[in-house]
């Protein structure tokens, strides 16, 4: 215990000040992503709601799997978007039109 209160004080007395503050230097940077990229993206047209089809099921997941992961990377899109460029509203009601 003795060891680290001396430690401390010798420590603090090897601390120096530097002649002068230190300048700070500020640099505008253009951070703003061209316009195509903060677009929100349009969702394709799904499958047909009227018709029906008989579909396998290795093939029925690997829709659903895709579709699924659409989904994602167009809501991960969205929250760039949204954080990048605030007044591009990216919403699901945007998407429909």
């Amino acid at each position: 215990m003795a060891t680290g209160l001396l430690l401390s004080t010798v420590l603090a007395g090897c601390a120096h000040r530097p002649a002068e503050p230190p300048h700070t230097v500020a640099v505008a940077i253009r951070d703003t992503p061209p316009a195509e990229l903060t677009r929100c993206p349009v969702a394709p047209e799904g499958f047909p709601t009227d018709a029906s089809a008989t579909i396998s099921e290795p093939v029925r997941a690997a829709a659903i799997r895709l579709a699924t992961a659409y989904r994602a990377l167009a809501d991960q899109l969205a929250r760039l978007i949204a954080w990048t460029a605030p007044a591009t509203p990216c919403s699901p009601h945007d998407q429909a039109r």
